[in-house]
């Protein structure tokens, strides 16, 4: 037996790896304005895997929140109501619950008592804030419909926030990538 030779099972690792480093990556951003939002990908209230990519063409206001964050919980019905206000026009708001997984009935609970018709990803990994390097909760993320980020904001925000709906208006007011 060859001593200086790695077992098999090893080697397939080691190739592996290899290979995913050799492989480009499709481009993802920082999370910065003008950048590429950074892909997210998380499980939905009802089970089903959702990311950012299946809302390719829209505008998306992502939200990172926590049922522990008292400012979160105080936005989430103003969140409600500008998704309502504007989701005929090609906008959704997407939620990111950043909450432990022993957080998710809390999490569906606050969905279900304030009625929130926009999607919910549950994130107890807290991912989604490390790629758009959140530094406190909430962090709010404008997407434009070519996938750049457009807006931020760290803190909470209100149905009518100024600056926010300009933002929004102004993202729908650019054409949808071809």
């Amino acid at each position: 037996m060859n001593r200086h030779r790695a077992p098999k099972s090893r080697r397939s690792c080691l190739f592996g790896a290899l290979l995913l480093l050799a492989c480009p990556s499709p481009p993802t951003g920082n999370g910065a304005v003008g950048h590429v939002a950074p892909r997210i990908t998380g499980k939905s209230l009802s089970g089903d895997y959702v990311q950012l990519a299946d809302y390719e063409g829209q505008v998306i206001l992502i939200n990172l929140w926590a049922t522990w964050c008292g400012p979160c919980r105080a936005e989430l019905p103003a969140l409600e109501r500008i998704h309502q206000g504007y989701k005929g026009r090609g906008f959704t708001v997407l939620g990111v619950s950043v909450d432990s997984e022993r957080g998710e009935a809390d999490v569906r609970a606050m969905v279900h008592t304030l009625k929130l018709s926009y999607p919910v990803l549950l994130d107890p990994s807290g991912h989604s804030s490390a790629i758009y390097r959140a530094s406190g909760y909430p962090t709010s993320v404008l997407v434009g419909r070519d996938g750049q980020v457009r807006w931020r904001r760290a803190g909470a925000l209100t149905a009518d926030d100024a600056e926010l709906i300009a933002a929004i208006e102004s993202a729908l007011a650019l054409p949808a990538p071809e």
